[in-house]
């Protein structure tokens, strides 16, 4: 996941930023709070974890910002020895969880994995086959199976298709997706990702009258949706006509 870090300590950000990094996580550091606002209309990130003064502003006021800018972005805020009225404040300004500083790895790492499952996002299992309802994954040979044929994508098309399947009616962000499949954001162009995701569609099937759609959610990434599919069949059948049997 791509997650914004706002530390002014620059010491204990590169721990952080370690830390994150052995979780299989993207972290992009942010001395102050003024150049992560300043793009966060423009960026995308899964979770913001930020400071209780952020280098220039106190955490509660810019998570009040960062709610009218990013409204579903999950906010955790680190704290040093807080008192029980410290964290409560916090909580109450819109943070969704507090770390104590400095942080301690597997705590850290544990509780934002069980935020982002409370977000709803989901990485895909590291599994070489993998079945979602008449779509069956084989990683190995990079095919899947689904309605009596085998499709073959690239590596990375079957790794953006297994994240859509694995988060199946959830939207999943540009950022995760970017992160998950490509690794580095900087590398890839959002043309790119659409493309992809273009190509995932057209050789899959992913369409309304094949029960799924995969739908772009503008300014933030994608959604794939099962649906239910018309029998064209019961619909040409007339009704069963009622037979009234009369008793003597």
């Amino acid at each position: 996941m791509r997650i914004a870090l706002i530390e002014p300590d620059l010491r204990h950000a590169e721990i952080v930023g370690r830390l994150l990094l052995a979780g299989g996580h993207a972290c992009h550091h942010f001395a102050a709070s003024a150049p992560f606002l300043a793009g966060a209309e423009h960026e995308f990130f899964d979770l913001l974890v930020t400071d209780a003064f952020c280098g220039d502003a106190a955490a509660e006021d810019v998570i009040a910002r960062v709610r009218q800018l990013l409204p579903g972005l999950p906010v955790v805020a680190l704290m040093s020895a807080p008192r029980e009225s410290e964290l409560v404040a916090m909580l109450q300004a819109g943070a969704d969880d507090c770390l104590s500083k400095p942080v301690r790895g597997p705590e850290m790492l544990a509780r934002i994995e069980a935020l982002m499952r409370r977000a709803g996002i989901r990485r895909p299992r590291n599994r070489v086959r993998e079945m979602f309802g008449d779509y069956a994954f084989d990683a190995g040979r990079s095919i899947v199976s689904f309605r009596g044929q085998s499709i073959t994508l690239t590596p990375k098309e079957l790794q953006f298709a297994l994240l859509l399947f694995t988060n199946m009616s959830r939207p999943v962000s540009r950022a995760h997706i970017l992160e998950t499949v490509w690794s580095r954001r900087r590398d890839v162009r959002s043309r790119t990702l659409d493309t992809h995701a273009s190509r995932i569609r057209t050789k899959l099937e992913l369409r309304p009258e094949s029960g799924y759609t995969l739908t772009p959610l503008y300014g933030y990434g994608y959604r794939l949706d099962r649906i239910p599919v018309d029998n064209p069949d019961s619909a040409d059948k007339p009704a069963p006509t009622e037979r009234i049997v009369e008793t003597l």
